[in-house]
């Protein structure tokens, strides 16, 4: 082999060893100047959604014509625009740069911008399923606030009177157990209206934090739930707010589905991440992608990885089940947590 086609060879391999794994268009562009010595060499990419070439910054630029002892050498198929070179014009005097370099190149490049297009497009996703969370949790405070403010005292106001004319007639045989009934009614609505907002968005959650709405709820269940509550720091809204709910739908399948004695609730907050655990010991076979008879944790996943996290389900056949939410957040990250420990 020739000096000269050895040089080329390397110059293709150079694209692979030279060039960073996932390098940023900045890089890719550094390399190709280092591999074939044109310090002034330019790429440019092929933008599909707006029809023109842009530079490694991402800038719509107009391929004009090259300048003195400049060349632009298209990079693509014959079906298709991937980008192309600013290079010095010397270059195409040697025919494996044409016959080998570039089309190296283009697989390159192409490779590059599927993996950029890629990475924008879940990044696209994960913002759009978290604006459509926060959407829906800005509606469940709005209907709260309008529950407590609206018709929950309304009714509070009308239970206030019944009780005045309870003790009213409270010497009338006829009177008294019919008033009677009505207001033990009515304060079993009113406490109903109070569970709905409360499931809606609690406003404890608010108020204190993360460990004291889960301890509120967790004295409201029906089976009895053991705490384990580590939360030394803050934490943003929406990330206490998913944990709740994590923890809220798991108590409640348990409750309604598992047959459980036992509830084991764990958060904790270390390392940059909180974990959320839920277990019971009842019969297992939850699922979270099930048909219309499952347990309902298939809503729970958008919400968990809108913020980055995981959502992991592990529910045997007759061994209990086991939910584990994880979300990554920074120590002292800003938030509405008061931030205390329930260890």
């Amino acid at each position: 082999m020739t000096g000269q086609g050895s040089r080329w060879v390397d110059a293709v391999e150079g694209i692979f060893s030279v060039v960073p794994d996932l390098a940023t268009p900045e890089q890719v562009e550094a390399s190709l100047r280092e591999i074939l010595g044109d310090a002034s060499l330019e790429l440019f990419w092929w933008d599909w959604e707006s029809e023109r070439y842009v530079d490694v910054h991402g800038r719509a630029t107009e391929l004009g014509a090259a300048g003195p002892g400049r060349a632009v050498t298209d990079v693509g198929y014959a079906s298709r625009k991937v980008g192309a070179i600013a290079h010095d014009a010397r270059l195409l005097d040697e025919p494996e740069f044409v016959g080998s370099f570039v089309p190296t190149i283009r697989i390159a490049m192409e490779r590059d911008r599927l993996h950029r297009d890629l990475v924008r497009k879940l990044d696209e996703l994960q913002a759009s399923r978290l604006r459509i969370v926060t959407a829906g949790d800005e509606e469940r405070r709005r209907l709260e606030r309008n529950l407590h403010d609206g018709a929950q005292q309304r009714l509070v106001i009308t239970l206030l009177t019944l009780r005045r004319l309870e003790e009213a007639v409270a010497g009338s045989s006829e009177l008294a157990p019919l008033v009677a009934s009505a207001r033990r009614e009515l304060e079993s609505a009113i406490e109903d209206l109070r569970e709905l907002a409360r499931g809606l968005h609690p406003p404890l959650l608010a108020r204190r934090g993360l460990a004291a709405a889960v301890r509120a709820a967790s004295s409201r269940s029906a089976t009895p739930v053991e705490l384990d509550l580590r939360l030394p720091y803050e934490l943003p809204p929406a990330v206490e707010a998913a944990a709740y709910y994590v923890c809220a739908e798991a108590v409640t399948n348990t409750v309604k589905h598992a047959q459980a004695s036992q509830v084991w609730l764990t958060i904790v907050h270390e390392n940059g991440a909180l974990t959320v655990d839920v277990r019971d010991d009842g019969v297992g076979g939850a699922c979270i992608d099930c048909d219309a008879a499952s347990t309902g944790l298939g809503g729970l996943v958008d919400r968990v990885e809108s913020l980055g996290g995981t959502l992991e389900l592990d529910s045997p056949q007759g061994e209990g089940t086991r939910l584990v939410a994880t979300f990554p957040v920074r120590a002292g990250q800003p938030g509405g947590s008061l931030g205390y420990s329930d260890a």
